[in-house]
């Protein structure tokens, strides 16, 4: 299964005028492919037995998102993971003025919720209890993509790219000599390092490198995928002034 286009945006922040537009292209909008604007690998919309099986799963662990759940303003997708067995991932996105919310759970079979967003831990439960077997390239670097979009903490903005043709620069950006030589100077340094992950065997799993943007920093993520599903990740901030809109 294609892991799709990388740019996972995160929508937990109060954000200026441009970012209210980014954010509602990402809470509403459709890819060309029918993929979710944001680049997430959402089919359809859970139905509605889905729905009440997480929120009594969360109105025990977490009964303020099992509250989200509830709303009538929420959506819950799941996440397109051919590789997990007995578990699904659900997308759950709250659309308000100036504050939609979101976070990413695991719903398993026997009504076991875990909160995956800023809790590598469940994400490691998930994959342990779904006794997930990563026996190819494509399936490591779709768990590795898994990971890393279910596991953001929403508390700022934040996407996966494939190259730098993908950063959501400042609009305008050539109008501003020095703004644009930034870019440029970032393109001729890093245009060639990034690039869409590739997985290479190991004698445990797999290796591979993933690219994310974090507010105005570029993160380089080294993951370690085991056999099994484990990730470990080794995250590096390698410029920390990108020219990309402040968000608040």
């Amino acid at each position: 299964m294609s892991s799709g286009r990388a740019a996972q945006r995160h929508d937990l922040f109060r954000p200026g005028l441009l970012v209210s537009v980014l954010l509602a292209l990402t809470l509403g909008g459709c890819g060309a492919d029918g993929s979710a604007a944001d680049g997430s690998r959402g089919t359809t919309r859970a139905d509605a037995d889905v729905r009440v099986r997480l929120f009594a799963g969360l109105a025990v662990s977490s009964p303020p998102l099992a509250q989200l759940v509830q709303t009538n303003r929420t959506t819950v997708t799941p996440v397109d993971v051919a590789w997990l067995r007995g578990w699904q991932v659900l997308d759950v996105e709250v659309s308000m003025p100036n504050h939609p919310k979101r976070f990413y759970a695991a719903l398993s079979d026997d009504d076991t919720v875990l909160v995956l967003s800023g809790d590598p831990d469940s994400f490691a439960q998930m994959v342990r209890s779904a006794q997930v077997q990563v026996g190819d390239a494509a399936t490591a670097i779709d768990v590795g993509n898994t990971y890393l979009d279910v596991t953001r903490a929403f508390d700022r903005y934040s996407y996966r790219i494939d190259s730098l043709s993908e950063i959501m620069w400042i609009p305008n950006i050539d109008s501003d000599p020095a703004l644009a030589q930034h870019r440029a100077d970032l393109e001729a340094q890093y245009g060639t390092l990034v690039q869409p992950p590739v997985a290479q065997p190991t004698e445990t799993g797999w290796n591979m490198t993933v690219w994310m943007v974090y507010d105005r920093s570029l993160v380089r993520h080294s993951l370690e995928i085991a056999a099994d599903g484990a990730v470990q990740d080794s995250p590096e901030v390698v410029e920390t002034e990108i020219p990309v809109p402040w968000t608040f």
